[in-house]
């Protein structure tokens, strides 16, 4: 079999906290307002909009076009976040009827992933990480008319657990890292099956991506520079069925500027896997090639050299921002609204990732998407943007004493405010029932 590559891209944008949250509380109003930085938000979007995603776009459009006409299939997939889609709406519509053509082709497959680009998959709980996977699925069929049959996670963030909750949802593939502890020996150029299972995995090969992703510009590079021919031959010459690469959207003319040659990589690089009889295609199109099963026995990510959970939740800053978030889930359920969705905007990945406080090339990474001058200034903004997050909503709420935190196989799992949050946690999750017996115990306390 000709060799193939499945070739995506990972399209966000977070909602920033303010940098001046802790040091300047003077804002009032709406939470997304209050605690989230529209201008700073506004200013890197139209920036990368301008650099990234309006020219790669076109590039991406006419090659297909371009494919189309000389009898060559030039196919892509992509991965885009909810967030991104609500900024894009605000400060570059443009962009978004860009992605639209794109979907209009049928050579282009959109993924579903977390509306908000969250760590949710990692909690216990995973009530509001199908919230947010619903939302997204909604999304994409709202905006590109598609419906996602492909499931990848924040930051390809993988459990055995969320692999199977995403295959309960009805996914019949995922796409995870091609880490070399989950392979165990094999390559990542192959679909694989879950232990257990019918959803397929799609293992990054993330030395290929990485290849682009990061070392691109790097001229201390031995394979400096690189060339579309060049990573064509590679590609062609990968032992497996189907390579897959997935890099980040702003690799192109963002992270690696136009004046790199980034932009006539993208352009030239479909032409040039043609010629090397390598075939393009998207992840639904591989689905059924199942080589083997694969078992699952660790968390696994994209991110660093570890490749786990560790860069969001990895110290104590980053388990005492997650604690807070979590205590602000049911208040804000309560409340609705843009409460809710200044909740959800907490939840995402960024507002833990900023907090990572490992030195070396991931510090360096790190240090490079932040917005913070460091992992102390950002956890003071952040913590205490969503305290008074929380304190805003109990004040709206009249609540005035401690909450009753769930505990599940020795883990706490939620918390409730009041009687009616109580009760909510209770109807999605029925092993939880058995805490009615100590209600009365804290309504006594409550009373006090």
């Amino acid at each position: 079999m000709a060799q193939r590559i499945a070739l995506g891209f990972e399209v966000h944008q977070p909602f920033r906290v303010r940098k001046d949250a802790f040091w300047n509380p003077r804002f009032t109003g709406d939470p997304t307002e209050k605690y989230f930085d529209d201008k700073l938000n506004r200013e890197i979007f139209e920036r990368v909009k301008k650099k990234c995603y309006i020219p790669a776009t076109n590039i991406i459009l006419e090659e297909i076009e371009n494919g189309e006409n000389e009898g060559r299939d030039v196919k892509f997939f992509f991965s885009v976040s909810g967030t991104f889609i609500e900024q894009a709406e605000r400060w570059g519509k443009e962009v978004i009827e860009l992605l639209q053509l794109l979907a209009s082709t049928k050579k282009v497959e959109f993924l579903a992933q977390t509306y908000y680009h969250s760590v949710t998959s990692l909690w216990e709980d995973k009530y509001e990480w199908r919230e947010q996977v619903k939302a997204h699925t909604s999304l994409i069929r709202e905006y590109f008319k598609q419906e996602p049959v492909v499931f990848e996670n924040t930051e390809l963030l993988t459990r055995k657990d969320i692999v199977q909750e995403a295959e309960r949802m009805g996914f019949k593939g995922y796409v995870l890292e091609g880490k070399e502890t989950t392979l165990n020996g094999r390559s990542p150029n192959f679909v694989y099956k879950l232990k257990g299972g019918k959803i397929s995995l799609l293992f990054r090969n993330y030395r290929l991506s990485d290849d682009i992703a990061f070392r691109f510009s790097s001229r201390n590079w031995d394979q400096y520079p690189l060339t579309a021919e060049k990573f064509a031959t590679w590609v062609r010459d990968s032992p497996g069925e189907v390579v897959t690469v997935f890099v980040d959207y702003e690799t192109f003319g963002e992270h690696h500027w136009p004046e790199s040659g980034i932009l006539d990589f993208l352009r030239w690089l479909p032409r040039e896997l043609n010629r090397k009889g390598v075939k393009m295609v998207v992840p639904r199109e591989v689905l059924n090639d199942v080589y083997d099963e694969v078992d699952i026995t660790s968390t696994s990510s994209w991110a660093d050299i570890n490749k786990d959970e560790s860069s969001w939740l990895g110290n104590l800053m980053q388990w005492a921002y997650d604690e807070a978030v979590r205590r602000a889930e049911m208040p804000s359920r309560e409340l609705g609204g843009n409460y809710l969705k200044a909740w959800r905007y907490f939840t995402t990945s960024d507002n833990y990732y900023y907090l990572f406080t490992g030195g070396g090339g991931p510090g360096e990474v790190h240090s490079y998407f932040s917005s913070y001058s460091s992992p102390v200034d950002a956890f003071l903004n952040e913590f205490y943007a969503i305290n008074s997050f929380l304190f805003d909503e109990l004040k709206e709420l009249k609540v005035n004493k401690e909450p009753f935190f769930f505990v599940k196989d020795g883990k706490r799992v939620d918390v409730a405010w009041n009687v009616k949050e109580f009760y909510e946690i209770i109807k999605r999750d029925e092993s939880l029932k058995d805490s009615e017996k100590y209600l009365k115990e804290w309504l006594g306390h409550e009373k006090d």
